[in-house]
Formats: C-alpha cells, sequence, structure tokens
C-alpha cells in the first residue's frame, strides 16, 4: 500500500502544495486538528478539500482521508525540512514558486470564470450538440445493437421479474429496482455495441429479435440474464441519443462550451491588454538537458 501512496502522491503534489501554504497557523477549534507537524496542522475541513481535490482530477484510485493524512504528513515533514535548509531561498527555487503561485491563480480564475459558471449544459445544448456532430461521432459502421440487460442471482427472482414483465410492467422500471449489477443505476442500459462484441451466451437471439423485444432468461455463469432489444443499426445508420446515453453527451457537449467559453475570454483579454512581443530576441538554439556529454552531443547531433 505504501507504494501506491507514494506514487498517488506525485499527482496530490499540487494540491498538497496548495494545502500547505495554507496551513501552519493554529486552528479556530483544537477538535477539528486531525494532525500536526510541530507548529503546522491539519484540519478536518482541511482534509475535506484535500479529498475534493483528488476527485476533481479524477485519478484512477482515490485515497482515504486517513491516507491523505499520512501524505500531508509526510510532505509536511519534508517542507519543514526543506525551510530548515533554506531551500525556499534558492534562486532556482524562488523562480518556480513564483511560477507556480501564478499557476495557481490561473487555475482558481478558470474555476471561477469557466468550470463552476458552466458546471451543466441542459439536455437541449446537449441535443444540439449531438445533431451537429453526429456525421461524424455517431454513425455507424457495421451492425450495432443497443441493449437494455437484468442480471439475477436466483431462481426466483427470475420468476418474479418474468412474471412483472409479462405482465405490462417497463423493462426501464424493473432493470432499476432488480438488476444486480451496477447497471442497474443506467436503468439497464449497456449502451450501443457491435453485435459481434455481445456476449456468445445469447449473441445469437439477440441477433435474431425484432426491436423492442425481450429474450431470456439465459444462464450466464453464476447469473440469469433478461435481454431487451432497444434499437439496431447497420453501417450508415446513426445511435440514438438515447442509447449513447445523455449523461455522455451533456459532459462532450460541456466539455466544447468550456473550451469555447476559455478561448473566448482569452481572445478578448488579450485584445484589451498592454502586449508587447519581441520575437527578434528569442535564442534560437534549444538549451540542452543535463544528459551528460555523450547524451547532449547525441542529441545535438540528431537534431542536425
Amino acid at each position: 500500500m505504501r507504494k501506491e501512496v507514494i506514487v498517488v502522491s506525485v499527482a496530490l503534489a499540487f494540491s498538497l502544495g496548495i494545502l500547505l501554504a495554507c496551513t501552519g497557523g493554529p486552528p479556530a477549534d483544537e477538535s477539528e486538528v486531525v494532525a500536526r507537524v510541530g507548529d503546522a496542522v491539519l484540519t478536518a475541513d482541511d482534509l475535506d478539500r484535500l479529498d475534493v481535490d483528488q476527485r476533481k482530477v479524477k485519478m484512477p484510485q482515490y485515497l482515504t482521508k486517513e491516507e491523505l493524512m499520512e501524505e500531508w504528513i509526510r510532505s509536511e515533514v519534508l517542507y519543514q525540512q526543506a525551510l530548515e535548509e533554506e531551500v525556499d531561498k534558492e534562486k532556482e527555487c524562488a523562480w518556480r514558486l513564483h511560477n507556480s503561485g501564478k499557476g495557481i491563480v490561473i487555475q482558481r480564475f478558470w474555476e471561477l470564470e469557466v468550470y463552476e459558471k458552466y458546471a451543466d449544459v441542459s439536455d437541449e445544448e446537449a441535443l444540439k450538440w449531438y445533431e451537429e456532430n453526429k456525421d461524424e461521432k455517431y454513425r455507424a459502421r457495421t451492425t450495432g445493437v443497443w441493449l437494455r440487460r437484468i442480471l439475477l442471482n436466483s431462481k426466483e427472482s427470475v420468476d418474479e421479474v418474468m412474471r412483472r414483465l409479462e405482465g405490462g410492467e417497463d423493462f426501464v422500471g424493473v432493470a432499476s429496482s432488480k438488476s444486480v449489477t451496477p447497471e442497474k443505476l443506467e436503468a439497464g442500459s449497456l449502451g450501443y455495441r457491435r453485435l459481434e462484441d455481445v456476449s456468445p451466451a445469447y449473441r445469437a437471439v439477440v441477433a435474431k429479435t425484432k426491436v423492442g423485444g425481450i429474450a431470456g432468461p439465459f444462464k450466464l455463469a453464476d447469473f440469469y440474464v433478461i435481454i431487451k432489444l432497444e434499437d439496431r443499426v447497420e453501417a450508415g445508420d446513426y445511435l440514438k441519443p438515447e442509447g449513447i446515453g445523455m449523461e455522455v453527451l451533456r459532459d462532450r457537449a460541456k466539455v466544447v462550451l468550456w473550451r469555447e467559453t476559455a478561448n473566448s475570454i482569452g481572445t478578448d483579454l488579450e485584445a484589451a491588454a498592454d502586449i508587447e512581443r519581441h520575437p527578434e530576441r528569442i535564442r534560437e538554439e534549444a538549451v540542452d538537458m543535463a544528459l551528460g556529454e555523450e547524451g547532449s552531443k547525441g542529441g545535438r547531433a540528431g537534431a542536425k
């Protein structure tokens, strides 16, 4: 676990650096202190902010709050030792601190002016983006199917679900309440997939099922599967927005909105700013990295 924590520390370094700059004095309420290194303290609120920060960068594996606390302690110990050795007064360090500080301010500016201001888009905006991009992104290249699936782990559940479906209940509602897998949160939707990628256990039946039809139950390892075919597409057909997923479309439309908004803000600010450019003063030669004499020479020879 310690190795994993150290690896994740690299991704958290930026967030931890921000937090370290904000801690160190006595908290308003000593009962909120969760860790202390010398005079520096980490409060429960600080730890909550660290937890939010790691989720913003969408790391593949999140640390627990206790692991975050241990990372803060390790970072604070290193930070205090670095101050004792006056690393912060070194010219190179001062330059990096200056630029990282600017980066923090710029990032917060974008959060306030773009990400938080346009935290979501409507379904209408998402569908507009879909219409504008469907020819390029959402036209099928081969036979595909949009499936919904109910996965059950007992014969008794199968009998109950089949009675409900045969009685006319909506597949979406039954999948949302009875399926035992995470996909129940998506009302059982598996989205679109190529027909050849469908499980061999029921691929042949799906190929023959009419759109809107229900097939199964099928035995799949320790589970029972009931399938509904929501849509079938052939090469050249458009995928339906519902099968793609409205959340997916909203996210993609939102990213485009963020990019356009950021570009617009940047262009307007640059047009109004007092700017000088002197490209003629730029040094032509690149600065060699410290790779050793042979590595440096090899790099220059390669460039020629």
